[in-house]
């Protein structure tokens, strides 16, 4: 999937994703067969060839068992990752092309691949209210969601300059949630925004490098899951959203709602403005 100066859009429930949960949507610089052959007949329906910018260590690279625990690094656009209460959009540039079998330090958090990302949170960008049961993006009911990726020339050969968020509910555009940042407004992520706020991504290339991912193509991938680790506490806890820092714990997730859900529907990709429609006018907010 190719999504240059293009935009990608999905209906989503998450009314059933407590917090500690994390349905996501995104795309992986992995190939596309998943590494498929004669000897690998399972290929990328199965993972045999999946990375990602966390560059964890898969029991499988690309069809080959990973005998020596190597890291599958890839650049990665999470475009999605949310439950009822918080939301984040984030892409992670990676300094290699396409999957790089990594180990020891270009593993880590200096290595290859940026980890931490440059994201767009509007809970903890000082807009509350924004996303959340009955908020303006009332996740107690599905919405569209729109990301699109504007290039220096407005071609699908420019090079990534801006990653934008709109929502369409109840035929209503709802544009993203205008907040205060560095002395600025901000709605988008922007080179200025990674520039101030993720010096990691920058040092891995930043947008530009996101962006010829993105130009190559990058495969698409849907997942829910929790974190026995961290509780998802970076997505949803603390400054990043309303939820205390236990109750992603997964025994408790289980115990009081094992029946954790998330739907997606409508995808979409095209040109940009071609993938929603609206009958209502446009929504405005600012924190």
């Amino acid at each position: 999937m190719v999504l240059l100066n293009q935009e990608f859009s999905f209906t989503v429930d998450v009314s059933n994703l407590p917090c500690g949960m994390n349905g996501a949507l995104y795309m992986a610089a992995m190939d596309a067969s998943g590494g498929r052959s004669r000897l690998n007949p399972a290929g990328a329906t199965y993972g045999t060839g999946y990375c990602d910018a966390q560059c964890g260590a898969p029991s499988w690279i690309n069809g080959v068992a990973n005998v020596d625990d190597l890291g599958a690094c890839c650049s990665e656009m999470d475009i999605w990752e949310a439950n009822a209460v918080a939301t984040q959009l984030t892409p992670h540039a990676c300094n290699v092309t396409g999957l790089y079998e990594c180990s020891g330090a270009a593993c880590g958090t200096d290595g290859v691949c940026d980890k931490s990302g440059c994201g767009f949170n509007p809970y903890g960008l000082g807009a509350p209210d924004f996303y959340g049961y009955h908020d303006v993006v009332d996740t107690s009911k599905p919405f569209t969601v729109v990301t699109q990726f504007l290039t220096s020339d407005n071609t699908s050969s420019g090079s990534l300059t801006e990653i934008r968020r709109l929502y369409v509910q109840n035929s209503t555009v709802i544009q993203n949630a205008n907040v205060q940042f560095d002395n600025t407004t901000i709605d988008s992520i922007t080179n200025a925004y990674c520039n101030a706020s993720a010096p990691s991504f920058e040092a891995r290339g930043g947008l530009a490098q996101m962006g010829e991912a993105l130009g190559r193509g990058m495969v698409l991938i849907l997942s829910i899951w929790n974190d026995a680790s961290a509780y998802m506490d970076w997505l949803d806890s603390g400054t990043a959203g309303p939820c205390n820092s236990t109750q992603g714990n997964p025994a408790i997730i289980e115990a009081e709602d094992p029946a954790t859900s998330v739907t997606f529907s409508q995808i979409k990709w095209g040109d940009i403005g071609s993938t929603y429609e609206s009958s209502a006018g446009t929504s405005y907010y600012s924190s």
